[in-house]
């Protein structure tokens, strides 16, 4: 994100003609149109892209690439639009009032801040709230890709990048595998040379996979100023990657700095609830919240980050469970799938077994279609709320397909709803560039260039996710098979040759200190928020549960997240409405919450 500020402004001023309230960002006019432009473009000017937007209008849109928010107005439209994959600042509106920052509904004159309850329980689940759904009751959140409309009579919510048309155009193309890399190389090379444009100092999130490796390999190719390389691991952990990216960092001749998460930086939650609004916890969050901390307190002041964020969602996940999801449902295995489903809502599979590890798989294969849920399941949320809410199919879920024509089909769509429109846009983009916006930051990732992207869905799946579908469900395919193939020959060995742990961070690390984890679990069963929402007894329970097992030998790693998964959410939520429901202001720590 570059260039931004923080915007907000009330409908009625705006039609008024009274613009004050966005002096601080940059303004372009046509006539009695006002273009306010909050972030960058990178493949037009904003002249240009104003002057296609009077003759256009909505169709203006599609091609821009870039991180923003841009606001139009003339005398009898407002429009706000944010770019496709919602990099630039977050809009959060009412029927007259919109914000950047979800905060200031907490001092807005005549509002009254009530938790949505839909709302609060998603992301009990999932880990974020899908938009339009929003965490206060009345306020509405502007979706990635989404433009907003005003005028006299009504506000309007458009998906410019809706998914049948995504969907219209995937595997139209004829290149060869060996023309579609030399073509992917191009456009990636292309994607960063747009975005650090004049910029003389950049500064690069290092892990130790193809992404950002490939970030780096391609930067050098067309970049050989001054390189400031930040990278996170963990202490004390086998999932470190530091030493990897060491190896890239000295490869391509980057000045270096690293850190490493001891599990303290949970009691920074305060501060990244002031920037994400909504509650929302994902395994990357801290890692992203320490790079930003770290690009910060390095001094190096890089005019741009590039980050490798998005790159496995636009290829495609989770081949091999999609494989067998499609393969269970031909043959008719799906009745036996959902009969076990039904038995894993049983306290028998809460513990950590083989019975746990086969109720993961198997909800994991068989809703592919929907979030990955490393939180409550909807039967545990139901189970512990005192509210009455009974948990249903998830808001986003609700324009889904219920059937495909075959598996390319299944993939393709998966890929758009899910693991774009959703993961990427939603979650994975989300918090990197809140956490870039925390730290007054810029940052953007080439990987989501808008040629790239239109290019990467024009492949076949067999470019995306290589392998036959019997390979795919054995855990054979090859995912990211055409950029593996672009950038195995330019990288380090050490890095093709491994296996890369993912970007998150291990969630016991934050409640594995005894003295914290007291005085957190001390601070939920005391919140408002559990007083107000669950059964006590509940709550008691998971936390005692928690406490018993976190020194023993775990039996399969994804127990020991899943288990932290749920009590972070559930910390979160409680530090969340501190914020917003009991409006305690200024709050830096959850210390300052005791």
């Amino acid at each position: 994100m570059k260039n931004t500020t923080p915007i907000k402004s009330t409908f009625s001023s705006l039609m008024s003609g009274d613009f004050s309230a966005l002096s601080t960002i940059s303004c372009y006019e046509s006539g009695d149109i006002k273009l306010f432009l909050n972030g960058r473009f990178y493949n037009k000017t904003p002249e240009s892209f104003l002057e296609k937007y009077i003759k256009k209008g909505k169709g203006a849109f599609t091609d821009i690439d870039g991180d923003f928010t841009l606001i139009i107005v003339n005398s009898e439209t407002i429009n706000i639009f944010r770019d496709r994959h919602g990099v630039g600042s977050q809009v959060f509106y009412t029927s007259d009032y919109f914000t950047s920052n979800l905060l200031d509904f907490t001092s807005l004159n005549g509002f009254d801040c009530k938790p949505n309850y839909e709302a609060l329980f998603t992301f009990l689940s999932i880990g974020y709230v899908p938009s339009p759904l929003c965490s206060l009751e009345g306020v509405t959140k502007l979706a990635p890709g989404h433009l907003l409309t005003i005028n006299k009579t009504a506000l309007t919510d458009s998906d410019i990048f809706p998914p049948k048309d995504y969907l219209n155009n995937v595997a139209t193309s004829k290149l060869t595998i060996d023309e579609a890399t030399t073509e992917y190389e191009r456009l990636h090379k292309k994607a960063i040379k747009e975005r650090i444009g004049d910029d003389s100092k950049i500064g690069l999130l290092l892990s130790g996979g193809y992404d950002s490796g490939g970030n780096i390999s391609a930067l050098r190719d067309v970049y050989d100023g001054e390189i400031s390389t930040f990278s996170i691991g963990f202490k004390n952990n086998q999932w470190t990657e530091l030493p990897l990216a060491k190896i890239l960092s000295e490869t391509y001749n980057s000045k270096h700095h690293d850190y490493e998460i001891d599990g303290s930086e949970i009691l920074n939650l305060p501060k990244i609830i002031s920037v994400t609004g909504d509650p929302f916890q994902e395994g990357g969050l801290m890692v992203n919240y320490t790079a930003m901390e770290l690009v910060k307190k390095s001094g190096e002041k890089p005019d741009l980050i590039l980050g490798g964020d998005g790159n496995d969602q636009h290829f495609g996940t989770s081949g091999k469970e999609l494989a067998l999801h499609w393969k269970m449902k031909q043959n008719g295995g799906q009745v036996l799938q959902k009969l076990f489903d039904f038995a894993g809502n049983s306290s028998m599979f809460e513990n950590d077994n083989i019975l746990f590890r086969s109720e993961f798989h198997n909800r994991k294969i068989l809703h592919i279609q929907e979030s990955d849920v490393f939180g409550f399941t909807q039967h545990q949320v139901n189970n512990i709320n005192a509210v009455g809410y009974k948990s249903r199919e998830f808001n986003y879920l609700k324009d889904h397909p219920k059937k495909y024509k075959n598996f390319d089909d299944f993939f393709f769509n998966r890929n758009i709803n899910i693991d774009i429109k959703q993961v990427i846009n939603e979650v994975i983009l989300f918090k990197s560039s809140r956490m870039s916006e925390l730290f007054s930051t810029n940052i953007s990732f080439p990987y989501m260039s808008t040629e790239l992207n239109v290019f990467l869905n024009s492949l076949p799946v067999d470019y995306k996710f290589h392998g036959t579908l019997d390979e795919l469900s054995k855990g054979k395919g090859q995912s990211k098979y055409l950029h593996k193939k672009y950038l195995k020959p330019k990288l380090p060995t050490e890095i093709t040759d491994r296996k890369k742990q993912g970007g998150f961070a291990p969630l016991p690390i934050f409640l594995k200190d005894d003295k914290q984890r007291k005085m957190l679990f001390s601070f939920i069963r005391n919140s408002d928020a559990v007083k107000h929402l669950f059964k006590f007894q509940a709550i008691d329970n998971l936390l005692k549960q928690y406490d018993e097992t976190t020194n023993s030998k775990s039996y399969w790693f994804w127990y020991q997240q899943v288990k932290s998964n749920q009590i972070v959410n559930l910390l979160t939520l409680t530090v969340w409405w501190e914020m917003f429901i009991n409006k305690k202001s200024n709050i830096q720590s959850i210390t300052d919450l005791l």
